[in-house]
């Protein structure tokens, strides 16, 4: 990230005044020298972004649990169970018109429940309406299942992300002499401050 940093501000023509200060902290830093003992209580605030996804995979909405965002689970679980509700509903009735509309295919021999209120040509596109919004909430019920595992994964990345008041990113604008034109060349002055 350091290198990333270093090199946008090279890029960019960004150079840091002496009043600015990066100070970066390596995670590495932490397993150098002396190995320490782990207290159980530390273990706990540990979150694996392969736990939460695995969880979610299992089970939908466990991972959002798993990472202390309670309010997503239910929120994933009306939204699984009305889809696939709203499909069973419309299969069976995908089905009752399919059924009627073949018992209208072969009129006079067999006559469909509908004969007198409809045509045939609306009972085949009210059966294809109801076969494609069936196939449709199959289709939704399976992304927001995918869209729970990937939720479930970010935010296990990301919980323990610093998001404080200690965290901030300056840039001011700044003139530089120029020895060779005797205007100042602009630039800009990029200030990170981390914890």
């Amino acid at each position: 990230m350091i290198r990333y940093i270093l090199l946008l501000s090279l890029l960019l023509g960004l150079s840091q005044t002496g009043q600015s200060q990066v100070v970066i902290h390596d995670s590495t830093s932490i397993f150098e020298g002396e190995i320490k003992k782990v207290k159980h209580a530390d273990l706990e605030e540990f979150h694996s972004p392969k736990k939460a996804t695995i969880m979610s995979a299992i089970i939908p909405g466990a991972g959002q649990i798993y990472n202390k965002k309670y309010w997503k689970a239910p929120v994933i679980w009306i939204g699984i169970g009305t889809s696939l509700y709203l499909s069973q509903m419309y299969r069976d009735l995908y089905h009752d018109f399919r059924t009627e509309y073949l018992l209208e295919l072969g009129y006079p021999a067999t006559q469909s429940k509908y004969h007198d209120q409809a045509t045939l040509a609306s009972l085949e596109s009210t059966k294809n309406a109801y076969k494609q919004w069936m196939e449709t909430s199959y289709i939704v019920a399976g992304v927001i299942y995918v869209l729970q595992i990937l939720d479930a994964n970010v935010d296990a990345q990301l919980i323990t992300f610093d998001v404080s008041d200690d965290l901030s990113m300056n840039i001011i604008p700044t003139a530089y002499p120029n020895l060779t034109n005797p205007s100042p060349t602009m630039g800009l002055t990029l200030s990170l401050n981390l914890k």
